[in-house]
């Protein structure tokens, strides 16, 4: 299954790309007579990107380049990404393609990170474009603490706040300390932005019952940008104007069928800086083709990186599927999982965050449903992170939720968010 763009676009960031010097040799020098011909191309991976950073991946004289950035990973070899101001300028458009509709009347406060991180900046940049005005809080640090966030968005009236949705869960629980209810004392804001991190129906819901306001989602990578938004009516949208999407099987060569589950690549048409060439993403994903009230003809529904996924017996179980066994037990604040030795889950839960009523009945009952046993285990508030450190200064890092069977046993998970 092969989506967006056409032909000619597509032609000419093939040319683009056979300047950098990793695409040197491994594009076909020809003219593509058609999208389907793209599957026929190698794909590039995270560790390609890796090992030819920070040059390899350049198609523009230096000089030509406006920004730099680094992939926000915290192993390994960091990904370089380059970008003109038209590539910035695009990435900025792809923000506004959004639902949130800024305008010069909201004030935006960014909680992304923008220490070498793209997206702080691309989102600064689009609510600029709208004539928005934008307080770059950044992400926890000495003069960003999470208290202070809370009193500029009461102060400066926020009406947009961006940020991953654990910063804004995070924000939620510091209101909270602070003696303020986050659907009731923050008038103003009207919405929030949520990037960086897998959206699962379940923690959309978390956050718009805490904060009152919508949460719109934003899909992408620092390798590609912002590659799907989510509309006015809340239906995540694949950028077809930007790039082409491959949805394919786990063996990175089946395609799969139109709604089936299958692993996002993408290529990017407009970036001039640094192109990416069919890029398998590791995204566990499905892609509808239906229309929207909004005008747009497909769906994408992004259920979490390869890596995040739980394997028991032959079942495979992605963050989305995790999220929904947690619904179910009633479950709504901070987890971990795990396997449950020999072939089950096991789920580590806030005791306060979860309806104990009948909680035995419902695991026999999930249990029943998906032929696998499951453990929950229930540990008291504060044990993901100390609520203290919420008023005081941190660091910044990705969440965490899935961990190996080892790791449950000697508790990993407590204290694991860096905030």
């Amino acid at each position: 299954m092969v989506i967006g763009g056409d032909v000619q676009s597509l032609n000419g960031i093939l040319e683009y790309a056979r300047k950098a010097p990793f695409y040197q040799g491994r594009l076909p020098d020809r003219l593509l007579s058609s999208v389907s011909e793209l599957v026929e191309l190698p794909m590039t991976t995270k560790a390609d990107l890796r090992n030819h950073s920070p040059f390899g991946f350049l198609a523009v004289p230096k000089r030509e380049t406006a920004v730099y950035f680094e992939s926000f990973g915290t192993t390994g070899k960091p990904v370089s990404i380059w970008l003109t101001e038209e590539d910035l300028s695009d990435n900025a458009d792809e923000i506004n393609a959004g639902g949130v509709q800024l305008t010069e009347n909201d004030t935006v406060l960014i909680r992304y990170p923008y220490a070498i991180s793209q997206i702080a900046h691309t989102f600064h940049l689009a609510a600029r474009q709208r004539g928005a005005c934008v307080v770059a809080a950044s992400s926890r640090s000495t003069i960003s603490p999470f208290p202070r966030v809370i009193n500029m968005m009461r102060s400066l009236e926020v009406t947009v706040l961006a940020a991953l949705p654990l910063q804004a869960l995070l924000l939620a629980k510091t209101a909270a300390l602070m003696g303020l209810s986050p659907g009731r004392d923050f008038p103003h804001l009207r919405a929030i932005c949520t990037a960086g991190e897998v959206l699962t129906p379940r923690r959309r819901a978390v956050l718009e019952e805490l904060w009152q306001v919508p949460v719109f989602d934003n899909y992408g990578m620092t390798e590609v940008g912002a590659a799907a938004m989510e509309c006015p009516f809340g239906k995540l949208h694949p950028l077809v104007d930007y790039f082409v999407f491959e949805v394919v099987d786990e063996d990175q060569k089946t395609p799969v069928t139109m709604g089936e589950l299958g692993y996002l690549v993408i290529t990017t048409l407009k970036r001039r800086a640094t192109p990416i060439i069919r890029y398998w993403t590791g995204d566990r994903v499905r892609l509808f083709r239906e229309s929207c009230r909004c005008g747009a003809g497909f769906r994408l529904e992004v259920r979490g990186r390869q890596e995040n996924c739980l394997k028991v017996g032959d079942r495979v179980f992605d963050l989305w599927d995790l999220e929904a066994v947690l619904e179910r037990l009633s479950a709504r604040g901070l987890w971990a999982a795990g396997p449950l030795e020999p072939a089950g889950l096991h789920f580590v839960v806030e005791s306060d965050q979860i309806n104990r009523s009948s909680l035995g009945q419902r695991v026999a009952a999930l249990e029943k449903e998906h032929q696998i046993p499951l453990k929950v285990t229930l540990v008291p508030p504060g044990t993901f992170y100390d609520p203290e450190v919420l008023l005081s200064v941190g660091e910044v890092g990705k969440p965490r939720y899935v961990f190996s069977a080892e790791e449950l046993k000697m508790k990993a998970y407590e204290k694991s968010l860096r905030l």
